[in-house]
């Protein structure tokens, strides 16, 4: 059996995956998310199934179980909170890291803070606390993506094959780096701010700016790049290997920037992400869902695909109805596409039923102190 490596990164547009020259190589094909941000989107992923959109936690089996019980050793590395196990992503893992951090003595970065947790709480205070603790000062409490890999290459190797390796990287997400390479702090406010309802609409943004936000980005994505070819040079073996991403991000398009998962948006720029494939016998087509990559993967580890599995197989042409759930709280927006159509279903109910019950967009029951994390990465209702 081979040995297999997935590599995710948070925030990968498909039309500015030519920023990263070693991904681009494998000639990426253009993968519609399951969801419209990170949560929901990766649980989607990893169980192939639209419930885990809904409910934006994992549902049911995983890639990592099915492989574990074919004989894998199996090892998650995830530095972020919307992937904490209490959204059930630590299924079928033998090792599983979120590299969790207080934040040192930072009373306003520290997760235990009582004062962080105040301003956290109340949403008619969520644009001070967001300038008092900036998106960086938020994303600097996590390992570089650099440290992510170090351990990635050593327990990957340390492990005993077949090895799965799944490795989601946070550096392409915003402000896309930290230090000098993130985007400027000011700037970064006011992209996040644009777009809202009432009178952040005066928020403008210049085109100069706009340029600016994505060539930052764009460096990003090149960091990124170069830490995903390290990891396969120095890693043991000849692994199969796939690239994708949880979502995009928005750049103004329609007047918003990044991704917020309280506006339930399906814009193409962030449901369209690149795949790619080495070591797997198949021709990809022009159009696949990110359901597919399971599916994927399990037909060639020769592992049976469970019928839980809402994708198919690239390798048998995938999926032909693109779906995308982008739920927040009791609604969601629902994109429904093919070859020739897009539809959407802004804000509506939307349920599916499955042997696990009938599934519906509703707000997660998370322990206080995750749910602290999430709201200061942005992921919390504007109100």
């Amino acid at each position: 059996m081979n040995d297999i490596v997935l590599v995710t990164a948070d925030s990968v547009r498909y039309d500015h995956v030519d920023s990263m020259e070693f991904v681009s190589s494998f000639d990426p094909t253009v993968a519609v998310t399951g969801a419209h941000y990170t949560r929901p989107s990766l649980s989607a992923l990893h169980s192939s199934s639209l419930l885990s959109a809904i409910e934006s936690r994992v549902v049911g089996t995983t890639i990592a179980r099915e492989l574990s019980g074919a004989g894998y050793t199996t090892i998650g590395l995830a530095p972020t909170p919307q992937t904490d196990p209490a959204f059930g992503f630590d299924t079928g893992f033998d090792t599983f890291e979120t590299f969790s951090d207080g934040g040192g003595d930072n009373p306003l970065k520290n997760r235990n803070s009582r004062l962080r947790e105040f301003l956290g709480g109340f949403d008619s205070v969520r644009r001070l606390y967001r300038r008092l603790v900036p998106m960086e000062a938020v994303l600097d409490g996590i390992p570089s993506d650099e440290e992510v890999i170090d351990m990635a290459i050593k327990r990957f190797n340390e492990a005993a094959s077949p090895r799965f390796l799944w490795v989601h990287l946070m550096e392409s997400h915003r402000p896309y780096g930290t230090g000098d390479n993130a985007l400027d702090k000011e700037l970064d406010r006011r992209a996040g701010a644009a777009g809202n309802d009432g009178f952040l609409r005066s928020v403008s943004v210049s085109e100069s700016e706009i340029q600016t936000i994505k060539a930052t980005y764009r460096d990003a994505l090149g960091r990124v790049d170069t830490q995903i070819e390290r990891l396969l040079s120095e890693i043991d073996g000849d692994p199969s290997f796939v690239f994708t991403a949880d979502h995009g991000d928005e750049f103004g398009e329609e007047g918003y920037f990044y991704h917020q998962g309280f506006r339930r948006r399906v814009a193409d720029t962030l449901i369209e992400v690149p795949v790619v494939t080495d070591g797997f016998d198949l021709d990809r087509p022009v159009r696949t869902s990110l359901l597919d990559v399971g599916p994927t993967i399990l037909e060639h580890a020769d592992c049976a695909v469970p019928d839980s599995f809402h994708g198919r197989s690239i390798a048998e042409g995938g999926s032909e109805t693109l779906i995308t759930i982008a739920p927040w709280h009791e609604e969601a927006t629902l994109s429904v596409q093919d070859e020739t159509k897009k539809i959407v279903a802004e804000d509506a109910s939307v349920s599916l039923g499955s042997e696990h019950g009938e599934s519906t967009a509703e707000r997660a029951d998370v322990p206080d102190e995750i749910e602290q994390r999430l709201r200061n990465l942005g992921y919390t209702d504007a109100g």
